[in-house]
């Protein structure tokens, strides 16, 4: 939204452009007459606005050609001018500086260095932004499961089924699930390294992005952790796992790796706790996952003889505590993350469903385990008619298992309504920003009121889809004699959050009141949050007298990334 017409219209491409490239304009669905477009620097597009736009919503619409006269890209840029208004004359207009298409401008004038105010927002929460969420899910879901079955069948095989490592079927079965770990892992990994990178900054294979997670807190540090542990397997032989002097290693090293899991929610009050708590639902969920899984898969495949009864009997041994550490610590995370607002946050519909599924699960374990205790007492081998049954009561327990690890998959991609911070940072000044219908709810964080490179961070937790072209816009204050706005495009599609931190942070440099508003397109159209005031102060903490002079000439400067 812009308070009056714009001067000018500039759009910046990536690559060369050619001479028929065109930009034209409408406002209320009426064309505007222009002078011809222009071709600056090979690579941007100017066009003037010589009659002030009308008050209401406009489109730009442009044509870009390559340098052969063959059409390369086309598209639209909706805007609205809020105030009808009369543009200054061309020759005062200001010279601008246009900015690279891989860098998110602001709206500048030649004094200004565009180094300094091109900045963009990273997404820290790789599991919400807006590249790659479904590739994430998936990916950190194959990572997970496969990592809690390994951990958790040498687990149940030391406690309840030493004979487990003579059977060819079980070292083919870990080996497989090892190799899924590892290959999950990796594409986890890298699609999660893509997410945190800035656009520009290499794609998910690209080895160069990955020691950006080292950036994104305790959840990305484990994705790598996950990734070292995984790759160094030394238990390839399952035979170590109950041999007592490499049992360490073959169970420690599987168990770190399914710890990792529980690193997922390090932020928000009590974040200490809430990481050790996470480490212990997530070693007890291996453990009861990944010897359900076993016994379904292998113990059961078949009738045996009597140490396959012995199996089944001792995982009921091992994983009943399991079971309850897991319900335990769970119910403890979801009162730290989502308190009472269960029905009322995206986050917390997504509680209720998983704890639906681990009620079934529940339900279907305890069933088996009576089943157990009352057929199997004194029961010599597996027959098969009684293998058959087991396998599809413990089958349908993985299956819930499945299911659940699906919901807490999708759950880190979620905001809890509980996390008041997303990163360790004193902010300075909280703005809660929304529109008058409700449909907007976007919370803004600012690092500090004084003259400066001002870090931001940006909470959105409505709407919680259909959401393009995220924007925090701040209009400096009468008489700024470089900057007229900052437009700060937010990369978020969903609910998350993102931040741009100092000493890369908003350059704010002149004292004053700023105007700070959020838009945003969504399918009922564009939406605008309630302008709120920025009070910038001096560098010494002084405020800033009333402005003089004039407000630099309007330029609207729009980065295109393709073209």
């Amino acid at each position: 939204m812009l308070q009056v017409s714009p001067d000018l219209i500039v759009l910046g491409f990536a690559d060369e452009i050619g001479s028929g490239s065109t930009i034209s304009v409408d406002c209320d669905a009426e064309p505007i007459t222009l002078p011809a477009t222009e071709v600056i620097d090979e690579t941007s597009l100017q066009v003037e606005i010589t009659t002030g736009l009308p008050a209401g919503p406009c489109v730009a619409r442009y044509r870009v050609t390559d340098t052969d006269g063959q059409e390369t890209a086309t598209g639209n840029i909706t805007f609205v001018v809020q105030n009808d208004s009369e543009p200054a004359a061309p020759d005062d207009a200001s010279d601008v500086e246009v900015t690279d298409a891989t860098t998110t401008p602001t709206t500048i004038d030649a004094d200004t260095d565009p180094d300094a105010s091109s900045v963009d927002a990273t997404v820290v929460n790789f599991s919400v932004s807006g590249r790659g969420d479904a590739a994430v899910w998936l990916t950190r879901l194959v990572s997970t499961l496969a990592i809690a079955t390994l951990f958790g069948a040498l687990l149940v095989i030391t406690a309840a089924w030493p004979e487990g490592v003579e059977y060819l079927v079980t070292i083919k079965f870990l080996r497989v699930v090892w190799g899924v770990a590892a290959v999950g892992t990796f594409f986890f990994m890298a699609f999660a390294a893509a997410a945190v990178t800035p656009d520009g900054g290499g794609g998910p294979f690209s080895p160069g992005t990955w020691g950006d997670l080292l950036d994104a807190g305790w959840a990305g540090r484990a994705v790598l952790l996950r990734m070292v542990l995984v790759s160094v397997w030394v238990a390839f032989r399952p035979d170590r796992a109950i041999d007592p002097t490499a049992q360490l290693l073959a169970l420690g090293i599987p168990g770190l790796a399914a710890a990792t899991i529980g690193l997922s929610r390090t932020i928000g009050d009590l974040a200490a706790i809430g990481a050790l708590i996470g480490i212990a639902h997530a070693l007890a969920m291996s453990v009861w996952v990944g010897g359900v899984v076993l016994l379904a898969r292998v113990v059961l495949s078949g009738p045996g003889d009597e140490d396959l009864v012995h199996a089944v009997r001792g995982f009921g041994r091992v994983s009943t505590p399991a079971i309850l550490v897991t319900i335990i610590t769970g119910l403890v995370q979801m009162i730290r993350l989502d308190g009472g607002e269960l029905f009322s946050s995206g986050h917390g519909r997504i509680v209720v469903l998983k704890t639906i599924v681990v009620a079934g699960m529940i339900f279907v374990a305890f069933s088996a385990r009576q089943f157990v205790a009352q057929r199997m007492n004194r029961a010599q081998h597996m027959s098969v008619p009684l293998a058959d049954r087991l396998r599809r009561a413990f089958g349908a327990e993985a299956a819930f298992g499945v299911a659940t690890l699906a919901l807490s998959s999708l759950l880190v991609g979620w905001v809890p309504p509980n996390i008041d911070a997303t990163v360790g940072i004193d902010y300075a000044i909280v703005q809660e920003h929304g529109d008058a219908s409700d449909a907007l709810d976007v919370r803004l964080s600012f690092t500090d009121n004084e003259i400066g490179l001002v870090g931001i961070e940006v909470l959105l937790r409505e709407p919680i889809e259909g959401l393009t072209g995220l924007t925090v816009v701040l209009t400096a204050p009468d008489g700024s004699p470089t900057v007229g706005s900052i437009r700060q495009p937010v990369p978020l599609v969903g609910p998350g959050y993102a931040v741009r931190e100092e000493p890369v942070g908003l350059p704010l440099d002149f004292a004053g009141p700023w105007i700070v508003r959020v838009e945003a397109s969504t399918p009922a159209g564009v939406i605008s949050s309630t302008e709120q005031v920025l009070e910038i102060l001096n560098a010494d903490g002084t405020q800033a007298p009333a402005a003089t002079g004039s407000t630099p000439a309007n330029v609207v400067e729009i980065p295109i990334t393709d073209g």
